[in-house]
């Protein structure tokens, strides 16, 4: 399954390549090196991070004492990237392929030796780790600590290398599995083949020897971790990854998996599909866990990413369509409840958190809308009442703290009118789900903040001429702009958005996402789902010159929905639904009257564009 997914790529290999877990992330180049790249701290932001410290600028191999300089190609996807070196002079293929498990604070390393000679062979591997232990605040001097240079100390008896920065207790430690046996271990003042990053790190170099058949394979696994506050809890995360580290690759293969089959999409365009279920991919990289529960998506992929931040009501509506509810109700839990622990303001919320669950900006007034609206919109997806009164006390404070803030909803700033209007009726929506009272009067509040209608785009930027073609049925016009937006993401990357106002350096934005889905959702696929009440309106369009699309396994409430397009003239097209479950509404919206069809099974409409 995730095998359909794989990209390669053979040019451009200085582009950034990512591998990515909910504990750490691994930045470097698609040509499987680690330059001393990007901006929070200049310089320093590749390598491997584990939460908020640095683990090393990278790690570093020679075969045969032939240094793997540049990959011939890069294979990215879902789960793992990897690096293919031909060897034409010493025949030999090598393929090292890198993995970050979940709930990981570490990457494993896996290096496929291929033998072309028809005779057996010895191969030695020395692999080289140059570590950088470091924080984004500490290299910035902004906490109070400093930071020192990196000790490293070779252990026989577990067979691996130890670093810890000399001033603060932060440890990293590598080695490899256990039927590997060091031949010999030295800390080199450079990489071999090389040279050294900046930085005020330490080279620890390993040796190894594998056997390989004649015209035959062998491989070995190699680990990375780090950000530990002991050397005790370093040993304990090495042991772990030795004995399990199969079995943790294999279930981040299969909970992928089951993520691909969410809403995929096959369209004509194929760069549209892929961009549409990469999407998924790359949402599932931003992910990541607090150290004390709970876990949020980063509002972007520099290597240095904050939780939440700008845009993420909108960044995280985007996994709704993807089959995402479930996560987004807890990462709204997370939200509340680190408010709640920083003891903000009733109805405020954090804007922004780091990767230690620790609230570095506060939101106002935009913010707390923004999750009243973000409530509602993950209640017509879900459709989950309890998770409507498990939420109703934080969107009732957020509403009052509005309410304050705008003397009553009759001095609301242009820069917020349209949050407002969408928090009123979301609210309303939300006491209506549960049975309370007041949902009136905050539609009739609603309602005295007009929307003002765009009606010039000529200035408009891609994403939001994207959104205005889609709201007004220009379906040819809608895909153009996301065709354009398709092309802007980073080479080797499907589906990897960064928007018009990504930050220097950032490699994913998060808030990206919606500006692709949702246009793609609500106006070429034509769903507008209530949840709550099972119903689900229906709105497709089939572009010029396509035969059809499908969107297949939709998850709306309980349900699962496949919906289909054929096209049978060059106006018209037949549009199919089918659900996992009876007792569904669609609401059909033709020559300006609406139609309510009863969906059991499957349903089936000839409809013009």
């Amino acid at each position: 399954m995730l095998s359909e997914y794989r990209v390669y790529r053979y040019d451009h290999l200085e582009s950034p390549a990512v591998t990515a877990g909910s504990a750490a992330v691994l930045i470097g180049a698609q040509n499987g090196l680690f330059p001393d790249m990007g901006y929070a701290v200049p310089g320093e932001m590749g390598g491997l991070w584990a939460g908020e410290k640095k683990v090393c600028d990278g790690f570093f191999f020679a075969i045969d004492d032939v240094p793997l300089r540049t990959a011939d190609a890069c294979e990215a996807g879902p789960v793992s990237t990897a690096f293919h070196y031909r060897m034409q002079a010493e025949q030999l293929h090598i393929v090292r392929r890198q993995t970050i498990p979940d709930g990981v604070s570490g990457c494993v390393v896996d290096l496929h030796i291929e033998n072309l000679r028809p005779t057996p062979r010895m191969v030695e591997v020395s692999f080289t780790v140059r570590t950088d232990i470091l924080t984004v605040a500490a290299a910035g001097g902004e906490d109070g600590l400093e930071l020192g240079r990196d000790v490293g100390e070779y252990d026989e008896k577990t067979q691996a290398f130890y670093a810890r920065d000399s001033r603060n207790p932060w440890h990293a430690v590598w080695g490899a599995d256990a039927k590997s046996r060091v031949l010999q271990s030295d800390l080199p003042a450079e990489v071999y083949g090389f040279g050294n990053t900046q930085g005020k790190g330490v080279n620890g170099r390993l040796f190894y020897r594998v056997r390989v058949a004649g015209r035959g394979q062998a491989s070995m696994r190699l680990f990375v971790a780090g950000g530990f506050a002991s050397r005790s809890r370093a040993e304990d995360a090495l042991s772990d990854l030795r004995e399990h580290a199969g079995e943790m690759i294999a279930r981040k293969e299969e909970r992928v998996a089951a993520l691909m089959r969410r809403s995929e999409a096959f369209m004509p365009d194929g760069r549209l599909s892929r961009c549409f279920n990469w999407t998924k991919i790359y949402c599932d990289w931003l992910m990541r866990t607090l150290p004390r529960g709970g876990y949020a998506m980063c509002a972007d992929l520099p290597e240095h990413p904050a939780l939440f931040g700008q845009g993420f009501a909108q960044a995280l509506s985007s996994l709704l369509p993807l089959g995402g509810a479930p996560r987004v109700q807890g990462i709204l839990r997370t939200l509340v409840r680190v408010s709640e622990e920083a003891q903000l303001a009733p109805g405020r919320l954090a804007r922004s958190v780091s990767l230690s669950g620790r609230v570095t900006q506060v939101g106002g007034a935009k913010e707390s809308a923004l999750f009243v609206a973000l409530v509602h919109d993950t209640l017509l997806w879900s459709g989950d009442r309890a998770f409507a009164e498990e939420m109703l006390p934080t969107t009732c404070l957020c509403m009052t703290y509005l309410r304050r803030a705008t003397h009553g909803f009759e001095d609301v700033r242009q820069d917020i009118r349209q949050e407002v209007r969408l928090a009123l009726r979301a609210q309303a929506y939300i006491l209506r789900l549960t049975d309370s009272e007041g949902a009136e009067a905050l539609e009739a509040l609603a309602a005295a903040l007009p929307e003002t209608e765009q009606t010039d785009i000529s200035c408009a930027c891609v994403e939001e001429a994207a959104r205005w073609h889609g709201r007004m049925g220009h379906v040819e016009q809608m895909i153009g702009c996301l065709s354009q937006m398709a092309k802007a993401g980073l080479p080797g990357l499907p589906g990897a958005l960064r928007g018009r106002d990504a930050e220097p350096g950032s490699l994913l934005a998060s808030r990206a996402a919606a500006d692709f889905i949702w246009p793609m959702t609500e106006d070429l696929f034509g769903l507008r789902p209530d949840a709550g009440t099972r119903t689900l309106a229906f709105a497709p369009h089939t572009p010029i010159g396509w035969d059809g699309w499908r969107l297949e396994n939709v998850q709306i409430g309980s349900a699962r929905f496949d919906v289909r397009s054929e096209r049978i003239s060059p106006s018209m097209a037949r549009y199919t639904i089918a659900a996992s479950e009876p007792g569904w509404t669609v609401l059909v919206t033709e020559d300006g009257e609406q139609r309510a069809m009863t969906l059991e099974d499957e349903l089936s409409l000839v409809m013009g564009d």
